[in-house]
C-alpha cells in the first residue's frame, strides 16, 4: 500500500468534533480512514514543517503523525530500532512509543529496544515509564518534536502502520492565553481549543486554502474575548466584537490589547535573533462595542469596520446560554422556561442578520440541559434559522451518520450541566 503523504491525527475527548474540523481544513476528498481516537488523511502540497505550523491552529488533534510506512504488532520493535539507527543523531538520542488501535507493552518493549540499540553502541534514553503513551505534557517536557522522536504503531481497518509524532498539542499555550484574560466577574469560559475548532469549521476548506483572502471574523456575543483572541492567534488579522454587558465589553477590548502587545514583543525577540514570526499584527484590524444582540442590524455602522461590508464578516460564537444553574436547581419546568426566554432573543438577532443581509457562514454554540441524564435540547433555534432565510450544513458528510439528527454535533464536558450544541449555519440560498 502506497503510505505517501499519509498523516495522522489523534482526536480529542469530542472527536467528532475534531473529525469535522479536520476535514474543514484539509476537504473532505483528504479523508481515508478514522476511529474514535484517529484520523488518517491524505495530505498534498505540504511539507512536514509546514504542516508543523498548520498543527498550532488546530484545537481538537492532540498529535500529528507522519505515516512513514506499514507495520504491525510483530515488527513494530524492528522497524523503530531501524528508523532510529538511521536518524543520525548526533549524541544521546530521546525516544517515546505510542500504539493506536491495539494493545501494546509500551515500556516493556520500549527497554528491549533501547537494550537493543546500547548493545551496539548507541547512546538512548526511553521516555515512556508506564505501559502507555505518554500524555502532552510529558511530550513538551521531553523536547520529543526538536530533539527525540515518537515512534507510534496504527492499527485501523486492518492495516497497521508505523508513524513519527511531528507535533503534540502545547496545552501550556492554552493555559497562557486562558488564564490572561481580564475577568472581573465568576463566570463560565468557552474553552479556547473549542473556539479553534469553531473558526476552522466557519472558514471552512475553500478560505482556508485560499490565504490571498483575508477573512474577517465577528463575535456578536464576546464576553471576555476568547474568539477574538484565538482569531488573532491563528493569523486572522481583523476581528470584531459586541456584547450585552460593559463589564464584558471592558473584560474583552483589555483581554485582546494585552495579548496583542505581548506578541508584539515576542516576535520583535525572534527578529532580532534572525527568526520569522508565525504571526504580522502590522495590519491588524479590531473593534469592540457595546451592543445588545438583538440589536444587532446596527452593529453594520456602529463597529465602524473600514472597507469591509458588514454582510462579509464570518460570525464565530459561543451565543447566550441562559442563566447559570447548578445541578439541584435545573428541572424540566426551568429548561422550558429558560428555552423561551432564548427563542424570543434568538428570533430578533437572526431578523437582524437578515434585515443586514448577513451572507457568511455562522458557527455558533446553543445549549442543551442535562436534566440527571436525561437531556432537553433547543429544539426552537431551527424554526428559528429557517424562518429567516439561514439553513443548517452538515458538519460530517451526512452519509457518516455521525451528526446529530439536525446535522449539528455536540459539545459537554464531563459533570456539567449545560453542554453546548455546535451549528453551522448560511443564508439559504
Amino acid at each position: 500500500m502506497n503510505t505517501k503523504n499519509l498523516f495522522a491525527f489523534t482526536l480529542g475527548r469530542e472527536w467528532k468534533v475534531s473529525l469535522a474540523e479536520l476535514m474543514a481544513i484539509f476537504g473532505t476528498e483528504s479523508y481515508q480512514s478514522h476511529t474514535e481516537t484517529i484520523a488518517i488523511f491524505q495530505i498534498l502540497g505540504y511539507s512536514a514543517e509546514q504542516l508543523r505550523r498548520k498543527f498550532l491552529n488546530i484545537g481538537g488533534s492532540i498529535r500529528i503523525i507522519e505515516i512513514l510506512g506499514e507495520s504491525s504488532v510483530s515488527t513494530f520493535p524492528t522497524d523503530v530500532i531501524e528508523f532510529l539507527r538511521s536518524s543520525k543523531t548526533p549524541g544521546k538520542i530521546d525516544f517515546a512509543l505510542g500504539v493506536y488501535g491495539t494493545e501494546f507493552r509500551l515500556s516493556d518493549i520500549g527497554l528491549r529496544i533501547k537494550k537493543t540499540l546500547q548493545d551496539s553502541g548507541s547512546s538512548i534514553r526511553l521516555a515512556n515509564v508506564k505501559n502507555e503513551n505518554i500524555n502532552a505534557a510529558s511530550f513538551k517536557k521531553e523536547k520529543l518534536s526538536k530533539t527525540g522522536y515518537e515512534y507510534n504503531l496504527i492499527l485501523i481497518e486492518n492495516i497497521g502502520y508505523i508513524g513519527r509524532t511531528l507535533a503534540c498539542q502545547d496545552i501550556d499555550a492554552y493555559a497562557k492565553r486562558d488564564t490572561a484574560k481580564s475577568r472581573d466577574m465568576i463566570i463560565g469560559m468557552m474553552p479556547p481549543k473549542l473556539v479553534q475548532m469553531m473558526i476552522n469549521i466557519a472558514l471552512g476548506w475553500e478560505n482556508i486554502q485560499n490565504s490571498t483572502n483575508p477573512v474577517s471574523i465577528y463575535d456578536p456575543f464576546c464576553g471576555l474575548g476568547t474568539t477574538l483572541i484565538e482569531a488573532a492567534n491563528m493569523g486572522i488579522s481583523r476581528v470584531y466584537g459586541s456584547d450585552l454587558s460593559p463589564e464584558m465589553t471592558r473584560s474583552s477590548i483589555s483581554s485582546l490589547e494585552e495579548y496583542i502587545a505581548e506578541e508584539k514583543v515576542w516576535q520583535e525577540r525572534i527578529l532580532k535573533v534572525g527568526g520569522t514570526p508565525n504571526k504580522d499584527f502590522s495590519k491588524f484590524q479590531s473593534n469592540i462595542i457595546q451592543l445588545d444582540a438583538r440589536d444587532v442590524v446596527t452593529a453594520k455602522t456602529k463597529l465602524a469596520i473600514p472597507g469591509i461590508p458588514f454582510s462579509d464578516l464570518i460570525i464565530v460564537s459561543e451565543g447566550y446560554l441562559g442563566e447559570i444553574m447548578r445541578p439541584h436547581e435545573i428541572t424540566l419546568d426551568k429548561a422550558k422556561e429558560e428555552r423561551r426566554k432564548l427563542e424570543r432573543m434568538y428570533s430578533e438577532f437572526f431578523a437582524g442578520l437578515s434585515k443586514a443581509k448577513f451572507c457568511k457562514s455562522i458557527v455558533m454554540t446553543f445549549p442543551f440541559w442535562n436534566l440527571n441524564g436525561t437531556y432537553s435540547y433547543f429544539i426552537e433555534i431551527y424554526d428559528i434559522i429557517e424562518k429567516n432565510g439561514f439553513e443548517v450544513v452538515s458538519l460530517l458528510p451526512w452519509e457518516m451518520k455521525l451528526n446529530t439528527m439536525k446535522w449539528s454535533l455536540l459539545y459537554r464536558r464531563e459533570n456539567q450541566t449545560v453542554g453546548r450544541e455546535i451549528i453551522k449555519i448560511i443564508p439559504r440560498k
